[in-house]
């Protein structure tokens, strides 16, 4: 039988903390993000407080959670994301925990780019990349 990889089906979606003071990727790269931009920064995440009182965003971010016990992941990034350092950040507290983190990184791309493999060539690939990361992982 032939194992044929589809879309995933489910993303983990790293979201800022509204950190109070923008620095390293979150400051130098948002006018190089289509996605993750100055207006998303401006307007969208004031728009958290509706969901996430403000304050307690810490409690809500992956970043502050134990990650012991999640299964292997596999993070696609961009060098030239707005969230890049939270990405790497996040890789590296996950790995410190003992999970087992395969990282695609590419360059001049925007965040979420894979969910672009429709449209942009390294959209594609990243997307190849991750399915061939479930099949080895299925194959285990």
């Amino acid at each position: 039988m032939q194992w044929e990889c589809r879309k995933p089906q489910l993303y983990l979606v790293l979201t800022s903390t509204t950190p109070s003071q923008k620095k390293g990727s979150f400051l130098h790269y948002p006018s190089l993000d289509l996605i993750v931009n100055e207006s998303v920064q401006h307007y969208g995440l004031p728009y958290l407080n509706n969901f996430i009182p403000g304050g307690r965003r810490r409690e809500y971010s992956p970043l502050y959670r134990s990650m012991q016990g999640l299964p292997p992941l596999c993070v696609v990034i961009s060098e030239h994301e707005a969230v890049h350092d939270m990405a790497v950040e996040f890789v590296n507290l996950a790995r410190a925990q003992g999970v087992p983190v395969t990282l695609g990184t590419w360059k001049y791309m925007c965040h979420v780019f894979p969910l672009l493999w429709g449209f942009i060539p390294e959209g594609q690939i990243s997307m190849k990349f991750v399915c061939e990361w479930l099949k080895q992982k299925a194959a285990q």
